[in-house]
């Protein structure tokens, strides 16, 4: 049995996917408040590293790095950016969207969301929005 797991093509696969992250973080930090930069490296960029976490990481960001639309398409958006941010805390899909969404946690996790990536802060708003969601 050949166990090689330092082959050169699973280190270039790799290298081409976290290339791939670089470049949505960069995309996010064009438009991203700058004062919540510490934030977004410690609760989401710093995950790129751990295995489990990076798919649904790239998904995440590859949705947040849409902010055209966040205003074309809101609803819309809103609903696919909380279904990634589950994929991305719920790594092992333990809870359903519909408890998701009841999580006070999870709703947390979404609000400062928007708050460190898109400096919004209307709560009221979003969480209207996941009461839609529910039912």
């Amino acid at each position: 049995m050949k166990w090689d797991i330092f082959s050169p093509s699973k280190r270039e696969r790799k290298s081409v996917e976290l290339e791939q992250m670089n470049e949505q973080i960069k995309r996010i930090e064009r438009f991203a408040p700058r004062k919540y930069k510490s934030e977004r490296v410690s609760f989401y960029y710093n995950y790129q590293l751990m295995d489990a976490y990076f798919k649904p990481l790239s998904e995440l960001l590859g949705v947040i790095s849409q902010k055209k639309r966040l205003h074309n398409e809101e609803e819309e958006f809103i609903s696919e950016l909380f279904l990634r941010l589950k994929d991305f805390y719920d790594v092992k899909q333990r809870l359903s969207v519909a408890e998701a969404i009841q999580d006070k946690a999870f709703e947390r996790r979404f609000i400062q969301l928007f708050l460190i990536f898109y400096d919004r802060k209307d709560a009221v708003k979003l969480k209207s929005h996941l009461q839609k969601m529910k039912g």
